[in-house]
């Protein structure tokens, strides 16, 4: 059996007497699970081919983030390289060990 573990909470900002400020969006919430800090914007729209003022407006809400942006989200999450040529064979493997554990919980589960 393989063991998975995922954030099952995301902070969400607070000020004085624990009122909530706002709440954090989905570019926030990547940036928190994948590590970066709020000052890492930059850097962290980079690593899925943002500019900095992309970033920004990602982290701000200000951009609405296309099914695109969400995979090169999940792709970095996930730890997969950009696609080449070179890294096809690499990427197509990880698919079907994904697929291979997908199958392996569902029959454990039965």
């Amino acid at each position: 059996m393989v063991a998975i573990t995922t954030p099952k909470s995301f902070k969400v900002a607070t000020g004085k007497g624990g009122d909530m400020v706002k709440e954090q969006t989905d570019f926030e919430i990547w940036m928190q699970a994948h590590g970066f800090h709020g000052k890492q914007v930059s850097a962290a729209g980079e690593a899925i081919g943002f500019a900095s003022a992309t970033s920004k407006r990602a982290k701000a809400g200000t951009k609405t983030l296309s099914k695109t942006d969400r995979l090169a989200m999940a792709a970095v999450r996930a730890g997969i390289p950009e696609w080449t040529p070179e890294t096809d064979e690499e990427i197509h493997a990880l698919g079907v060990l994904r697929q291979a554990l997908a199958a392996s919980s569902q029959s454990s589960g039965d």
